[in-house]
């Protein structure tokens, strides 16, 4: 009778304290080269928000002194109240705040159902209508601009924030649709299967089933057009005339002046409006780098 080959089984065994003595050294040296480089690259990208920070403590003869003066002396602690008592600078917050506000919601809501259509929904000529989509990424500003400008005005509209946050409800924004829509892909079709079969329609599985998983990504569009919002300035200098409703990011353009600029109180005006950003990135950078890294992955 022929015998059954057999197997050959290889036992690896582990390292010997010399050879993990060996390593030691070796993986040190890595990692504090790895780590040296990113924080030399770290404190390049640091150096602007230094200065800045560091300026909006200066004079303004101090501001623009060359060799450039790190550590202002002294210490002017009045440039932040004098500026925020010579400009509305609150209402500027206010404004800004109001106006991320309504175009995140109109973005998280137009946004996560057009991406659910182009990721759970099977129809035809969806995937040639999504490159379509995405090739309209490709348009500037300047493109639209006109003909957008004569249709607002037509409704009325011009000088309000309707121009900027209406057309967030209706999907004006491709990144964050595409961005979801990688996400959505990702998740079992399973899930939605069973759904189904339960009985359930699309729209309870979009809203109790799909969007709870994608929490990770809802957090990144929210802060990408916060982040929008919050640095948007040809869009409200367009559809903007009132000075009171300013955002932020038109507000500092009120500090630089026709003839002599402080440029102490500037670099104050941009130290308090780049503090929102910074904090917001610092409380919420788990979910958004988890939102960024799953994208586009298949489950």
């Amino acid at each position: 009778m022929p015998t059954a080959p057999t197997r050959e089984i290889t036992v690896q065994t582990p390292p010997s304290p010399q050879r993990r003595r060996r390593r030691r050294p070796h993986a040190i040296a890595n990692g504090l080269g790895k780590h040296t480089a990113l924080i030399a690259v770290s404190a390049m990208f640091a150096l602007p928000l230094v200065w800045m920070v560091g300026t909006s403590f200066k004079t303004a003869q101090q501001a623009l002194v060359f060799p450039v003066v790190w550590w202002p002396h002294p210490f002017v602690w009045r440039n932040y109240p004098d500026l925020f008592a010579a400009l509305p600078y609150f209402r500027f917050f206010l404004n800004t705040f109001i106006y991320a506000a309504v175009t995140i919601v109109g973005v998280c809501a137009s946004s996560s159902l057009v991406a659910y259509g182009f990721s759970r929904l099977r129809w035809p000529g969806r995937d040639t209508l999504f490159y379509l989509m995405l090739m309209t990424m490709i348009l500037p500003f300047a493109c639209t601009l006109i003909p957008l400008f004569v249709m607002y005005k037509r409704f009325g509209w011009i000088g309000t924030y309707l121009p900027l946050e209406v057309p967030t409800f209706f999907g004006s924004s491709v990144f964050s649709t595409f961005l979801l829509r990688q996400f959505f892909m990702t998740i079992p079709t399973s899930l939605s299967e069973a759904a189904r079969i339960d009985g359930a329609n699309e729209f309870y599985i979009f809203s109790r089933i799909i969007l709870p998983l994608a929490k990770p990504a809802l957090a990144s569009v929210i802060l990408f057009q916060f982040v929008y919002c919050w640095n948007d300035y040809l869009g409200p200098l367009v559809y903007i005339s009132d000075a009171n409703s300013y955002p932020l990011s038109l507000g500092l353009s009120l500090i630089l002046g026709d003839y002599t600029t402080n440029w102490a109180w500037v670099m104050a005006g941009a130290t308090a409006a780049t503090a929102p950003i910074v904090i917001l990135f610092f409380l919420t950078q788990r979910t958004f780098i988890q939102g960024i890294t799953l994208t586009g992955q298949k489950g």
